[in-house]
């Protein structure tokens, strides 16, 4: 099943049905997991770790995935297992400024409203508290269903529909209010 090599670190052994199988099922949700990602750490190097650390969690632990589930819904749920374990250990969040961003990459994309600027409307996310930025992006970016949201955040389904819709109501004033001052 493993190999200890040399330098102390482990090599799996797949075969090639599994491999063929996880290229297939996991690989596909790399973008939705580094928008997400880029959103959630804001900066593109610790987007790309996280991503990267998601996929070889997920590697490891293939073998107890069930085939012909929502392979998203798992990848998303190891992400943001790892994502709230960096947050305990490190305590930080700190901005990414839009320009650095590449396009395509932003999980708000910039041309959202042509009288709000796309770093507003960014801007507006991400002062929203955290745990109705997860839900908004999950719910309206990535297109997940409640059911699926609440089984990767382990929560229940009413605590996520109540966050979606204060989530919902908090950007839309904010959001009214940017459109309003920039008319």
């Amino acid at each position: 099943m493993f190999q200890l090599l040399n330098d102390g670190s482990v090599k799996l052994n797949r075969s090639r049905k599994e491999k063929a199988q996880f290229l297939e099922e996991a690989v596909p949700h790399m973008q939705s997991l580094y928008r997400v990602s880029l959103s959630m750490t804001q900066k593109k190097d610790l987007a790309e770790d996280l991503v990267q650390e998601t996929y070889q969690q997920a590697w490891k632990s293939f073998q107890g995935y069930n085939p012909g589930t929502d392979c998203k819904a798992w990848l998303f749920r190891i992400l943001f297992r790892l994502r709230n374990k960096q947050l305990r250990q490190a305590r930080w969040w700190k901005p990414v400024d839009i320009d650095e961003v590449p396009e395509g990459l932003l999980a708000v994309q910039p041309d959202f409203q042509k009288n709000v600027e796309g770093g507003e409307v960014l801007r507006i996310l991400q002062s929203l508290p955290v745990h109705y930025q997860t839900v908004l992006v999950l719910a309206d970016i990535e297109e997940f269903r409640y059911r699926e949201i609440a089984r990767m955040l382990k929560l229940p389904m009413g605590t996520v529909m109540s966050r979606l819709n204060r989530a919902r109501s908090l950007f839309r004033e904010k959001f009214l209010e940017e459109s309003r001052e920039s008319a």
